[in-house]
């Protein structure tokens, strides 16, 4: 398995090969977290994304890995605004769309812009 060059994943190690010779997962290993220090905290608010999140906060809308990043509680960032297992059995709160119930008011947590160099 090859990366592009420059992409996201291009330093992240593979899986070794055991002592029989296979390798027990074709794939790579988790990339580690730089461990940014959040400064700001966001309310969810009605038809956020991940891309206008960080266009909104870092002018650049490939930053929504720092705020990922900033937020591991949620496995995939997209979790942090859209309800992964919503409860549709609420009349007063109906499903507003095939992505799941909205999480309005929840807080994420944004990271410090990086100083360009």
């Amino acid at each position: 398995m090859a990366f592009l060059k420059g992409s996201f994943y291009e330093t992240v190690r593979r899986f070794e090969p055991d002592e029989s010779g296979e390798t027990p997962f074709r794939g790579v290993r988790a990339r580690r977290l730089e461990a940014p220090e959040p400064i700001l905290e966001h309310s969810v608010a009605m038809k956020d994304r991940t891309d206008s999140l960080a266009h909104h906060f870092y002018s650049d809308s490939r930053g929504w890995r720092r705020i990922a990043d900033a937020n591991p509680d949620a496995i995939f960032f997209e979790d942090l605004i859209y309800d992964p297992d919503p409860k549709s059995d609420d009349p007063a709160n109906p499903l507003p769309d095939e992505n799941g119930r909205e999480r309005l008011g929840d807080v994420i947590l944004i990271p410090r812009r990086r100083e360009s160099r």
